[in-house]
């Protein structure tokens, strides 16, 4: 690709930033007004990559807080790296938003600048096309819902950035010599894999561009090609996936973990089905129709797509580029927040299709003087009818960051000023609290990560199996207060928690609820650390997820198992925890047992109150020997406990409990010695 004279350059680049920067101060502006002077971030998770970039910045990459180990709760992998030497530089606290504003014009900057040279025209055509890399950085801004994303501190405008370079690096591969495609090819592929690791859907776009790489081999081997296109990206996926696995248990990331629909235990195959079309839903109508002007209009964006597939010269970016944003938008789809935050996970697909319409513009203005002027005028009307919505995202931009700085920025100024300093605080995936007070925090919903812990997995199945993992804690490591909102932690707030203050903000568009409440913790019904039982041959703590996972227990999923939580008093008269799992009737739970040795036992069952129930046990043999044992009404107030003998129990024997009449509420399995 040829350069350009380097003052046709200069001047490119001048008309360049005017609508970049502008569009940045059209969003700053007013959210600067509203905040009183915090510097502007309309989601809370903005703070959350702050966290993770001053630990990168203090020598704990991939930790949320230092002294929290390994996180896989990132939505980005490098995202972090580029903002640590900005906190280096002493951006620090809500100044960090500053380093990220400027960071995010720069990667705009340079995602014009890669467009310009995929839509500099070359050949037959060239002098009815030369327009179209001047209008380039129009197609980059011109959807306010995606410029709410470009400049709300997140990562979108860095994935621009690195998608440019990706196409560009395509191109390169395509026109390259023979001698040195394989070297550009490479390169295109670790592109490829930096767009991965700045948001894992655009694996969606990684592979077609992989295919395109190989198909542009020409001369050479095209499975060599596509082996160096996307073999950096199957590197990345794969040593991802090792390190979850080795420091989480899990293959997939925390946000996985928590936020798929695939990740429920309870629904139904069918229920997760009507899920995702809600979303998909959604995200057509709100991201691809309403945010583009309508559905009369919203169709021009991807028409020109369609074009540059068709074009020769075109489609080996097109077609990956309109594969990558519908394929992420069904992989979106599966997220069960897709649908919220002003769909900040549609970007990037926005991205890919703007993109794809500025290459059908170029392609079709290439055919002579009456096809650019087409061209011209369906650019105008696909560029002009999104115009509308400017104000609206302005204005939800300004309000929603005066949420945050009023919510949770506040909440992080008083859990700051307490006397004496909390020791940690309990939180729910809340970024700027733990960032802005500089307090050690525990992230109940898990995409913090702590210490290998599986409060992403327990956080799905229930709040009372997030407490089974604070009561694994020592005393001292324990939150000591929480910042949470009520209606998200029933059971928690209310049952460990006394309210000593809160935050409520007016005019909420954001933050999931308009009040956030601090409590005192209270953990003294929780059972010690390593509490065993005398007489113990082997003890099953149900919605301990660590416990369970280690006995190989499973429940009745799906519609079953669900995790209930209930203090009782003991047979002491102290109040307890425990958190146990509705099994339903006809359905069963079953686990492996962990005996030393085989002989008799006696199977101990802790369940609360409630009316007469039947269960049916059997120990590693089949269902007609099951042991039938008839259960009376128990008290409300207090634990009670089933006790069935066993005539004999070996290691690793399937013990299976199930419910023959009535719903067994089951809270933990002793195996005693008789």
């Amino acid at each position: 690709m040829r350069r350009p004279p380097r003052t046709r350059l200069l001047l490119w680049h001048a008309t360049a930033a005017l609508p970049v920067l502008g569009a940045a101060a059209a969003f700053y502006g007013p959210a600067l007004a509203r905040t009183g002077g915090v510097w502007p971030a309309p989601l809370d998770d903005v703070y959350i990559h702050f966290g993770f970039a001053r630990a990168a910045a203090l020598g704990h990459p991939l930790s949320w807080i230092p002294g929290n180990g390994y996180s896989s709760g990132g939505t980005s992998l490098i995202y972090p790296l580029a903002l640590a030497p900005g906190y280096l530089l002493g951006f620090r606290g809500p100044w960090l938003g500053l380093f990220a504003a400027l960071l995010a014009c720069a990667a705009l900057l340079d995602l014009c600048s890669s467009l310009r040279r995929l839509l500099e025209p070359r050949g037959p055509g060239a002098a009815t096309a030369r327009w179209v890399a001047w209008v380039a950085p129009l197609f980059v801004v011109a959807v306010p819902l995606l410029d709410w994303s470009w400049f709300s501190g997140m990562e979108v405008a860095l994935l621009g950035a690195v998608l440019g370079r990706a196409l560009v690096a395509v191109r390169r591969a395509e026109l390259a010599p023979p001698w040195r495609r394989p070297a550009e090819q490479r390169r295109a592929g670790l592109l490829a894999a930096l767009l991965v690791a700045t948001r894992p859907e655009a694996v969606a776009l990684a592979a077609p561009l992989a295919v395109a790489v190989a198909h542009a081999a020409g001369s050479l081997s095209a499975a060599a090609a596509l082996a160096r296109a996307s073999l950096p990206t199957a590197l990345l996926l794969a040593a991802q996936a090792a390190a979850n696995r080795a420091f989480t248990g899990e293959w997939g990331a925390a946000g996985a973990v928590r936020k798929l629909v695939l990740s429920n235990p309870y629904p139904t195959p069918l229920e997760k089905a009507v899920e995702v079309l809600k979303n998909l839903t959604a995200l057509r109508v709100q991201a691809l129709e309403a945010a583009l002007g309508g559905p009369s209009v919203a169709l021009i964006l991807p028409l020109l797509g369609l074009v540059a597939a068709l074009d020769r010269r075109t489609r080996r970016l097109a077609v990956p580029l309109l594969i990558g944003a519908y394929g992420s938008l069904l992989l979106v789809a599966l997220n069960t927040t897709a649908r919220f935050q002003n769909l900040r996970y549609a970007a990037p697909a926005l991205a890919m299709l703007l993109v794809a319409a500025a290459l059908g513009t170029e392609a079709l203005a290439r055919r002579g003087r009456l096809a650019a002027g087409v061209a011209a005028a369906l650019a105008v009307a696909a560029l002009a009818a999104p115009s509308a919505w400017f104000a609206r995202q302005i204005d939800h931009f300004a309000r929603s960051s005066a949420n945050i700085a009023g919510q949770q920025v506040e909440v992080a100024r008083r859990l700051g000023a307490r006397a004496p300093r909390p020791r940690r605080v309990l939180l729910g995936d809340a970024g700027a609290i733990p960032y802005l007070s500089g307090m050690p925090a525990i992230d109940g919903l898990g995409l913090g990560g702590y210490r290998g812990m599986p409060f992403a997995r327990a956080s799905v199945h229930g709040v009372p199996a997030v407490v089974e993992l604070i009561e694994r804690l020592d005393a001292a490591e324990r939150p000591d207060v929480f910042a949470l909102y009520p209606s998200w932690w029933g059971g928690l707030a209310d049952v460990f928690g006394r309210r000593v203050d809160a935050v409520k903000i007016e005019d909420n568009v954001m933050c999931a609820a308009d009040e956030k409440v601090i409590y005192e913790a209270d953990w003294s019904a929780l059972a010690p650390p390593g509490e065993r039982r005398e007489g113990a041959l082997d003890a099953v703590d149900i919605a301990d997820l660590v416990d369970e996972r280690a006995h190989g227990y499973a429940f009745a999923a799906p519609r079953g198992g669900w995790v209930v939580g209930a203090v009782l008093r003991d047979d002491g008269g102290a109040p307890r925890f425990d958190a146990g799992r509705l099994i339903p009737e006809g359905r069963e739970q079953s686990f492996a047992a962990g005996v030393a040795a085989r002989g008799p036992a006696v199977l101990a069952l802790r369940t609360d109150g409630g009316g007469p129930i039947a269960l049916g046990v059997a120990v590693g043999r089949p269902a007609e020997d099951e042991v039938r044992v008839e259960v009376p009404e128990r008290p409300a107030d207090r634990w009670s406990e089933i006790r069935v003998p066993l005539r004999e129990v070996a290691p690793g024997d399937l013990v299976r409990i199930r419910s023959l009449q009535g719903t067994f509420r089951s809270f933990h399995v002793w195996l005693l010695r008789p």
